[in-house]
């Protein structure tokens, strides 16, 4: 078996057509379509893991801003409790 990869556009109706190199024997092949995540919320706004990841860039974003300070268990407890209190019941 060979794989071709070839980078497409998706338009908007979600139709698209490939031309293969000649060496591409005729006959049965398989497609697969794999797609980048779209990103169009804002990861505060997003589901819990965005949340809890953009959480976790802001410590490091403050720690590069104040490294001679360092968050204690507690404080970084604290944080992670104010997020997951911050999701509601599931």
């Amino acid at each position: 078996m060979h794989a071709h990869k070839l980078i497409v556009r998706v338009p908007k109706s979600r139709r698209v057509e490939i031309s293969l190199p000649e060496d591409v024997p005729e006959g049965e092949a398989e497609i697969i379509v794999l797609t980048q995540e779209q990103r169009d919320v804002h990861p505060m706004e997003g589901g819990r893991n965005e949340r809890l990841l953009a959480a976790c860039r802001a410590v490091d974003a403050w720690r590069d801003d104040n490294p001679e300070r360092i968050l204690s268990k507690e404080q970084v407890d604290a944080a992670l409790s104010a997020e997951r209190d911050s999701w509601g019941e599931p």
